[in-house]
């Protein structure tokens, strides 16, 4: 089953946090900062995700500093303030159309679901087939 995306420009992550992607982009002028988070049509559910880059280990999450940013924009979307969070790693040796899909056939109708992976190395090619990508 398809997916329809829209790639949401009024999350960012927190005010602290963007500031400390500024100074590690080392850009010293304000900007508004966009991730990767998305509103996602599949079948009757609507699922907000976002593309975080990172690893996960022993159950735990390893976030870059702008993976973590954007899993934070990911918590402050407002519609769903209850919603039930989920992360998985999308594994470049299989197919990743597969995973997303399975993923999103899983997760409850309102999820709010972050996808961990090398979002700027191997998988941006890849992933800009089924997500809006921006630079």
């Amino acid at each position: 089953m398809a997916f329809s995306q829209v790639l949401l420009s009024d999350v960012t992550a927190n005010k602290e946090t963007n500031q400390a992607i500024l100074e590690m982009l080392d850009i010293n002028e304000a900007h508004d900062l966009q991730y990767h988070v998305y509103e996602v049509a599949f079948g009757d559910k609507q699922i907000f995700c976002c593309l975080s880059g990172g690893v996960i280990e022993n159950n735990e999450i390893q976030f870059t500093p702008v993976g973590l940013a954007a899993f934070e924009a990911l918590t402050n979307i407002k519609e769903m303030p209850e919603a039930e969070y989920f992360a998985d790693f999308i594994n470049t040796e299989k197919n990743i159309a597969e995973q997303i899909e399975t993923v999103f056939a899983r997760v409850p109708n309102g999820a709010k679901v972050c996808f961990v992976g090398d979002i700027t190395g191997e998988l941006k090619e890849e992933l800009s087939k089924f997500f809006t990508m921006i630079h």
